[in-house]
């Protein structure tokens, strides 16, 4: 089965907690397990931070035992960054790291997403530079069990989808693959091109999301408050979509909208609105 006949979805950390980006979590871990139960979604992303909390005031047994209880799983933690970084800078980030890996196996999550932000006016290093030390994040994360999402931010463009691309290919792990959130691949101008190069195999999540053609003026708030359901935007999810079924990828599909219509709905409203876009999506480019 291929993503574009998946039958499940995912949803993102920020989708369901109900709050903004760096405000406190409105909806319990419960709530949302139970909204996505109701629809029959199987899983979402955690924070490392709402994770680290949780397990400082409950056991990991109880954690499991919700899970198994609403039939909801964790499948993504996020998010790991330091990675990209040399001498003490990435010295310091390994205990980070280290901490991160052992929530995730305490939780039992399979994947860690991954990011590298550049800010304008700070240097990026060479992509070899960067391919090898990605690499030896990947081998770290191999030898306790996990997976790794590389993921690149429009909003931050020195680390482009292009450059995420090249380092995922040229790194070449088998536990490792590029994160595709169409919010940020469409809005990033390597975005469509970036992903000819890999394989199927080499993309390792497919979050939907749309908005329109020409960007906001404000565009940090577009990518926190005001990304669209797919479909009610100008993207060519179907294009994007059908180049990746061409490619077998075989993924169950996620969503990430973040949006400040969405949050202010009952938990279950958000959830079924999105269901119904995405399936009507998939629909289309199956069409």
């Amino acid at each position: 089965m291929t993503l574009l006949n998946g039958t499940d979805l995912s949803f993102g950390y920020l989708q369901l907690t109900g709050s903004a980006w760096q405000e406190p979590v409105r909806h319990t871990l419960e709530e949302r397990f139970a909204a996505l139960a109701e629809h029959g979604c199987s899983s979402m992303g955690m924070s490392v931070e709402e994770l680290e909390k949780y397990l400082a005031e409950h056991s990991a047994d109880k954690l499991r035992g919700l899970m198994t209880e609403y039939g909801v799983r964790l499948h993504e933690l996020e998010v790991l960054f330091g990675w990209n970084a040399g001498g003490e800078e990435g010295e310091a980030a390994r205990a980070g790291e280290t901490r991160l890996f052992e929530l995730a196996e305490a939780a039992g999550i399979p994947s860690v997403k991954s990011c590298a932000v550049y800010p304008p006016g700070v240097e990026m290093p060479p992509t070899e530079v960067l391919t090898e030390r990605f690499a030896a994040l990947c081998d770290r994360a191999a030898e306790r069990g996990l997976t790794i999402s590389l993921e690149a931010m429009a909003v931050m463009p020195g680390f482009t989808y292009q450059v995420a691309s090249d380092v995922v290919a040229g790194a070449d792990r088998p536990n490792a693959g590029l994160m595709i959130d169409m919010w940020h691949l469409f809005r990033d101008p390597t975005g469509l091109g970036a992903i000819e190069q890999l394989t199927g195999a080499q993309i390792a999540a497919v979050e939907f999301g749309d908005g329109p053609s020409t960007p906001s003026s404000d565009v940090m708030n577009e990518v926190l408050n005001a990304r669209l359901l797919p479909g009610d935007g100008d993207f060519d999810i179907t294009g994007l979509l059908r180049t990746l079924d061409a490619k077998g990828v075989d993924l169950t599909p996620s969503v990430e909208v973040l949006s400040t219509e969405l949050r202010a709905l009952p938990l279950s409203e958000n959830v079924s609105r999105t269901v119904a876009a995405v399936r009507r999506s998939l629909e289309k480019a199956r069409g």
